[in-house]
Order: structure tokens, then C-alpha cells, then sequence
């Protein structure tokens, strides 16, 4: 399960896996993040760097993870929901991002609790155009949430880290944090569970219940109590938050596809 590293390129998990050392490194610029996938460093130039781990149990999957991240980039960095990517060193394992001035979504209304309600609109129909464009091009996600869309200088989204992602139906060890999980029937982890674009756009309901909130969804209670809230279908009231429908929907997974949402925007 994710957990969110404290920096604007979250794109790994701030745990190692079980028996795993942290290599010594042979670092380049100051670290953003730091995970059981990879570490990301900022370049003295201004760019980031993320780096599959060396070495350990994992070391080969995790340059596969990696890889498929960089390919994913080259089919839809053209694209403005995406940051752009800069190079790809194969023989690293390394890829090369423009820095985004602003975090990420969840450090930024962690730190400007006055956001207004129309930029908090623009950010809902940017996350959906976001899955949108992903899963049109046959990519699901597997880790939507706040700590893994960026902010430009003009507080645009963009999406990120697709260390995870599956593609065209590949299987992933990668799962959302707890709040922005699916349940899963049978009490399966949905690590071990083939993605679907309907897991994502339940996490997608959990991120535009934050964006309108400024808190996750049962910040309040433990992850235990939330997996087994959300496995008896009980979630926050919406009353009174904008996009309540649309939230709704993402959580009771109505819809097979994020074009099911496009309505919901309109209102």
C-alpha cells in the first residue's frame, strides 16, 4: 500500500520493502522524496531526477517499474495533465522531470486553507480530465490521490508517478492508501487484485472529496476502521460539499468508465 513521501515528486513510497537495506547512493542534487521504488532528487539546474533503488531483493522489478513509467511519459507528456519529461537513462534507470514550483496538491491546502471554491472546481474537472486521458490510452494509475498530482505556476494539475501504473491490464504490486482504496470483496488485498479503472475512479472520489475538504475522507478515524467502514458502503457525509454527486458515483463505482463523470461537471 502507498504511503505518501514528503516532497512535489512523490512517485515512490516513503517505506522499504520487508528485508530491503537502503543502498548507499551516489546522489546528484538535494532529495524530494524517498521510497521503497525509487528516490528523487532536485538538480541544481532546477529539473528532478527519480532513480530506481539499487540493489536488494526487489532491485529488477523496480528498474521494470521504472521503465514502464519513462514509456508512459513518451506516449503522453504532450499532454498538458502531465509534467515533461526531460531524458530517460536506461542504463541508470533514470528519468528526468520539470520541477513544478508549487508541490503537490496535498502539501498546498495543507499550507492555503483559503483556497477559493472556483479554483477548487478547476482542480475536480482537471483530476477527471486527468483519468480521462489515462485510462483512453489504456493506462490505470493504481495510486490516485493528492500527493500525486503536482501544481504548476499557474496552479494547474498535473499527474504523476506511474512507477505503479498498469498498462493495458498488466498486473502491479502498487495499491492507494487506505482512505483512497476500494474495498475489496472476499477481504483480498487489493494489491494482489488486477486493476481496474473503476478502482482508480473511487480514489478519484476520495482526492475531489479532499480538493472541496482540505482533509481525506474519515481523517478522523483509524485505517483499519476506514477499510471496514468502506466495506459496509459507509462514507462521509456530503452534505453540503460541492461535487457531492460526482463523489458519490466515484465511491459507489457506478461507472465503468471516468466519461460517466463528464456530466457531474456540468452542474
Amino acid at each position: 500500500m502507498s504511503d505518501n513521501p514528503p516532497g512535489p515528486h512523490s512517485a515512490s513510497h516513503t517505506q522499504h520493502g520487508h528485508g530491503d537495506e537502503i543502498p548507499s547512493l551516489n546522489q546528484k542534487g538535494e532529495f524530494v522524496a524517498i521510497g521503497s521504488t525509487s528516490y528523487v532528487e532536485r538538480l541544481p539546474d532546477g529539473v528532478v531526477i527519480k532513480t530506481a533503488w539499487p540493489g536488494g531483493d526487489r532491485a529488477r522489478q523496480r528498474r521494470r517499474e521504472i521503465a514502464t513509467e519513462a514509456e508512459i511519459y513518451d506516449c503522453l507528456s504532450e499532454y498538458p495533465c502531465l509534467v515533461r519529461k526531460k531524458a530517460w537513462d536506461p542504463d541508470e534507470h533514470a528519468l528526468t522531470l520539470e520541477d513544478m514550483p508549487n508541490g503537490t496538491l496535498e502539501d498546498y491546502l495543507a499550507s492555503h486553507a483559503d483556497v477559493p471554491l472556483e479554483q477548487r472546481n478547476k482542480w475536480a474537472t482537471e483530476a477527471v480530465g486527468c483519468l480521462q486521458l489515462l485510462h483512453g490510452s489504456g493506462v490505470v494509475h493504481c495510486d490516485v490521490g493528492p500527493h500525486n498530482f503536482l501544481l504548476d505556476d499557474r496552479l494547474r494539475l498535473k499527474i504523476i508517478d506511474f512507477s505503479g501504473s498498469s498498462v493495458e491490464g498488466s498486473r502491479t504490486e502498487i495499491s492507494p492508501g487506505t482512505r483512497y482504496a476500494a474495498p475489496v470483496p472476499g477481504g483480498r488485498s487489493l494489491q494482489w487484485t488486477a486493476p481496474t479503472t473503476k478502482t482508480d475512479l473511487f480514489s478519484l472520489g476520495s482526492t475531489i472529496y479532499f480538493i472541496m475538504t482540505g482533509k481525506a475522507p474519515f481523517a478522523e478515524f483509524q485505517s483499519e476502521d476506514v477499510q471496514k467502514m468502506y466495506s459496509n458502503h459507509e462514507f462521509p457525509d456530503l452534505a453540503g460539499i460541492p461535487h457531492a454527486d460526482l463523489t458519490r458515483s466515484c465511491w459507489s463505482q457506478e461507472f465503468e468508465s471516468v466519461d460517466g463523470l463528464i456530466p457531474f461537471l456540468d452542474v
